[in-house]
């Protein structure tokens, strides 16, 4: 048994490298990217405006190769107190400031992607009155006592400096597999396609978003709205009140977008993040039968949903209460609310499963050619979901009451070649198609009809 003071404590910190290798295993590459990113946003979200195009004039750009990696905006930076208090702390300690609405903000994604991307790092950062800089040799640090980094001296230049507020950051010395990744025209094509469509709306708010020299352009959502209001989404907003007592906004669009598999699906949006897109898994309601949802059933998907559209966005401005993951890349089932949000999405896409089932059923009576019902619904108009605000329930035309135009069906059998080629030659047309088109009229015809 130990008797002196300094052996009765048992030495249990971590060993830097254990802990930096444990940090960034199980996140991926581009989420590491994406975790910048957002930190980034976060920065944006506290100075955007008002109106159509609130981020209008704010800026980030990421360049990355096989030798380093860098990302510089003038979303507003960060101060030397934040830095030193908060922003490099491993989790985000009691008391530090947080951003309404945020995405990022500094709990793990900021220090997980610069040990994850190389050996050498540096940040520096300006806000209107206050500028840091910091500079880091991963291997030295690893080997040195205490957690802390040394400041390093800061330089501004025309993109950050106190009358230019920004945050750099370059990591280099890259890791070998982050370096073999950065130099492919892949990985640059996957990293734009995901800020595309998870940073859509920021895009869309007027933020300007470049990757490697190449702006990113905004895109939409759209669903179809007819003019005689007979065919129109679905919209629900609400609050939910977690145990806390903080509120978490809802809103759901479910409705019928341009046919479009690649696009069909639910969309979920935290905090104006898209964590989900055109999700078609029991995650978010499809193949759940009743008696597993306590809620209505909703089959598998099927390429017959593929005008299936649904949006659920979460907005809460503390981003611990939006049911997300921690890399942002799914929901967590079990949070509550996304439990409680999960029954009114499955109760409003059941009309709208079942109206693209009657679709589906007139187009095989009539024929995509002839369908009254699929030529009512390419007539209306494609409307941007963010635009749609007027809450209304799931509204969509009965099979059969569209149109009194002339009924069709298609008639379908098989003949041996050598008695339609006998046919064709005796008729004179040249497809077996209108072998059957012909010898229907005639027999028709001959039998009275009018």
């Amino acid at each position: 048994m130990p008797d002196t003071p300094d052996k009765l404590d048992i030495d249990a910190e971590p060993t830097k490298g254990f802990f930096v290798e444990m940090l960034t295993r199980d996140i991926a590459l581009e989420q590491a990217v994406l975790d910048l990113v957002d930190n980034s946003i976060d920065g944006a979200k506290g100075l955007k405006g008002d109106g159509d195009k609130p981020f209008e004039g704010m800026k980030i750009a990421l360049e990355f190769s096989k030798e380093k990696f860098r990302i510089v905006d003038n979303c507003g930076g960060f101060s030397s107190e934040v830095a030193r208090k908060y922003a490099f702390k491993f989790g985000k300690p009691p008391g530090s400031p947080r951003t309404p609405h945020s995405i990022g903000q500094f709990g793990v994604g900021m220090k997980r992607a610069l040990f994850k991307f190389g050996h050498q790092f540096s940040v520096r950062s300006a806000t209107k009155d206050d500028a840091w800089a910091v500079s880091v040799q991963v291997p030295a640090w690893e080997n040195q006592p205490g957690w802390s980094f040394p400041w390093a001296t800061f330089t501004a230049d025309e993109e950050i400096s106190q009358a230019s507020p920004g945050t750099e950051i370059i990591v280099s010395d890259l890791r070998t597999e982050v370096s073999a990744k950065f130099s492919t025209q892949h990985f640059k094509n996957a990293i734009h396609g995901l800020i595309k469509s998870k940073h859509r709306q920021f895009i869309a708010g007027g933020l300007e978003i470049t990757v490697n020299g190449q702006h990113i352009d905004a895109t939409s959502l759209y669903l179809l709205v007819a003019t005689d209001t007979k065919f129109r989404p679905g919209i629900d907003e609400y609050v939910i009140e977690d145990d806390s007592g903080q509120e978490i906004k809802v809103r759901i669009v479910v409705g019928v977008g341009p046919s479009s598999p690649r696009e069909a699906g639910w969309y979920v949006v935290c905090n104006g993040r898209v964590v989900l897109e055109a999700d078609r898994r029991p995650t978010t309601g499809w193949g759940v039968v009743e008696e597993q949802s306590n809620t209505v059933a909703i089959p598998n998907y099927h390429n017959q949903f593929s005008r299936f559209r649904g949006i659920v966005t979460f907005d809460s401005n503390d981003s611990v209460r939006v049911p997300w993951n921690t890399t942002k890349t799914d929901v967590d089932q079990d949070n509550p609310i996304w439990q409680k949000a999960f029954g009114r999405m499955t109760e409003m896409m059941r009309p709208v499963i079942t109206f693209l089932n009657e679709l589906d059923a007139d187009i095989d009576e009539h024929t995509r050619e002839h369908s009254p019902l699929l030529a009512y619904v390419i007539k209306a108009a494609a409307v941007k979901s963010e635009e749609l605000t007027v809450r209304s329930a799931f509204t969509a035309p009965a099979r059969g009451s569209l149109s009194k135009e002339l009924r069709t069906v298609k008639l379908q059998y098989a003949k041996p070649v050598d008695q339609v080629e006998f046919l064709m030659n005796e008729l004179a047309v040249n497809t077996a198609k209108a072998v059957g088109e012909k010898t229907f009229e005639l027999i028709y015809q001959r039998m009275g009809g009018k």
